[in-house]
């Protein structure tokens, strides 16, 4: 499973400039068979890091502290990412990190000096772009985060999710449609009264104001935030959310259709199809 550094970490990783850091990026390979090949490949690279390390002025004691807690780590399965991701190690006796990254062509790279090497870590996440997906709909709006290798689904408190429960439409006689049936006897009309909307003019404005809502909810939530927002629904919704949208974000091209029901990795790749196209 994908693992990038939380922005903390991140800042943490620059500021460390320590000497006898130790940096290792090792791409794994497929674990199928008797034995783990990537185990041996790591245990190797250890080896070498055993001996520049013994090529330095670092105490026996900060050496052992240094490599003690990937050697832990080795008996973890879990520790064992997925083929096709990357392992990056950052080592030093008061320090360890570890990441599973994309694999992005990465190559096996072993480094000690003062400071940690980042550019690998760096290029994977500048590579991997996050964004929102907002599925539009009179019922069940929901919104995603994610990025090329995950999607979940982002739970706000009070979300406006359901038009006729947002908008309280049962008790509201503003959504109420009327119009005029044919006279009756006495020469007079009567007032016919419909509780259903549809897609009309009262529809379009019941909808403009339910999205208004909803970019009120979300500008709370987005305001902190620099990732493409990606719409997602049937045609007719997309133009009604644009209008009333407020996120400098949104993205310019819309996944089209219901995805109600679509598997989660159907729109992830919709979605990454999009960004990574830039458009």
């Amino acid at each position: 499973m994908i693992d990038f550094p939380e922005p903390h970490e991140l800042e943490e990783l620059k500021a460390y400039k320590e000497p006898y850091c130790v940096t290792i990026y090792v791409p794994l390979l497929d674990p199928s068979g008797a034995s783990n090949p990537n185990k041996i490949e790591l245990k190797n690279l250890l080896r070498q890091t055993k001996i520049a390390l013994l090529d330095t002025a670092i105490s026996k004691r900060d050496l052992r502290k240094t490599l003690r807690p990937v050697q832990e780590l080795l008996k973890d399965y879990e520790f064992w990412p997925r083929h096709q991701e990357s392992l990056a190690l950052f080592m030093h006796s008061r320090f360890f990190r570890h990441y599973h990254i994309p694999d992005h062509q990465t190559t096996y790279m072993l480094t000690v000096e003062r400071g940690f090497n980042l550019e690998p870590l760096l290029k994977a996440m500048h590579e991997n772009l996050s964004y929102f997906v907002l599925a539009l709909g009179h019922k069940n709006v929901q919104l995603y985060e994610g990025n090329h290798f995950h999607l979940r689904t982002v739970h706000l408190k009070d979300f406006p999710a359901n038009m006729d429960a947002t908008l309280h439409y049962d008790e509201n006689p503003k959504w109420h449609e009327t119009h005029t049936i044919a006279p009756t006897g006495n020469g007079k009309g009567s007032e016919a009264y419909h509780g259903q909307y549809n897609v009309s003019q009262v529809d379009k404005e019941m909808l403009e104001e339910f999205f208004r809502t909803i970019d009120h909810r979300l500008h709370y939530y987005l305001s902190s935030q620099h990732k493409p927002l990606i719409l997602a629904g049937v045609n007719y919704l997309l133009p009604i959310y644009r209008k009333v949208n407020t996120y400098s974000y949104l993205w310019p091209k819309s996944i089209k259709g219901n995805i109600a029901n679509e598997h989660s990795r159907v729109i992830q790749d919709k979605a990454w199809a999009l960004v990574s196209r830039g458009g």
